[in-house]
């Protein structure tokens, strides 16, 4: 099953280490996909990011990890 996270603060990197550490294909999308190479080199190689809609079509499951911000 793969999982795709939207957003990439402090509880998105929490989910996505948690659901590779399970075995999951994971991947977590950014406005700024670029942000994350380095986080992504500490955490497994496998983990995989991207933008949003990236993100949400490479998904079985899609976790929302972001803050809605008020108009």
């Amino acid at each position: 099953m793969k999982i795709g996270i939207l957003g990439s603060g402090v509880v998105g990197k929490a989910l996505a280490t948690g659901f590779m550490k399970y075995g999951y294909d994971t991947m977590v999308g950014s406005r700024q996909p670029s942000k994350l190479e380095e986080w992504k080199t500490e955490i497994d190689a496998k983990l995989q990011t991207g933008n949003f809609s990236q993100t949400a079509a490479f998904g079985d499951i899609i976790v929302h990890a972001f803050k809605l911000l008020k108009m």
